[in-house]
């Protein structure tokens, strides 16, 4: 699976005319986060893909702390002493934490938990089944992405739409995974 989910990811940036020669490369000079964090969840039921995005999600929810049970709840998805279906349980409590932070007024929670269920979703599929075109891990990282950097910018109290400050957020995310992707998944 690695040589698949490798020849996925540089063909993603080559149909973008961004020619990396090897995955190392792409990690190390692309500024793009969504293929990276597709990528990681593509290599989902890894155990140390999983780790690398939780690790990745707490890091984020240390800048963002309305974030953190967010990312504590997702980091609980590969616990299967609390039985067979966890990952799916997980997912649908992040749905309901992002509604509730709805309720709450609190846009960069909700924008958060609706990112890590995007990545919950792909790991319930990935370990339990069924995966289908809504498990898809590299639409789902690319939908997770989005709500990140949006739950980035909403806290920091700017416009979430403003393509500046996206593209900022999306550097900071960006250095945070390649963090804690060395500290995990750096051999292919």
């Amino acid at each position: 699976m690695p040589d698949s989910v490798d020849a996925a990811l540089l063909a993603l940036f080559q149909r973008s005319d961004l020619p990396y020669d090897t995955v190392e490369d792409a990690w190390r000079r692309s500024a793009f986060l969504a293929p990276l964090v597709g990528w990681v969840a593509a290599r989902f039921p890894e155990e140390r893909a999983f780790r690398v995005c939780a690790d990745w999600l707490a890091r984020l929810a240390e800048r963002i702390p309305e974030a953190k049970p967010a990312a504590d709840l997702f980091a609980q998805a590969a616990d299967t002493s609390q039985g067979p279906h966890q990952a799916n349980v997980v997912a649908g409590r992040l749905g309901d934490l992002r509604n509730a932070s709805i309720l709450a007024r609190r846009p960069a929670a909700a924008a958060f938990a609706d990112g890590a269920s995007d990545l919950a979703e792909v790991w319930a599929a990935a370990t339990k089944g069924p995966a289908d075109d809504e498990s898809d891990p590299w639409a789902r990282a690319r939908a997770a992405s989005h709500a990140l950097v949006t739950a980035w910018v909403l806290h920091a109290g700017q416009d979430p739409e403003d393509k500046a400050l996206r593209a900022a957020a999306t550097k900071e995310l960006l250095a945070l995974l390649r963090e804690c992707r060395a500290g995990g998944l750096e051999e292919t």
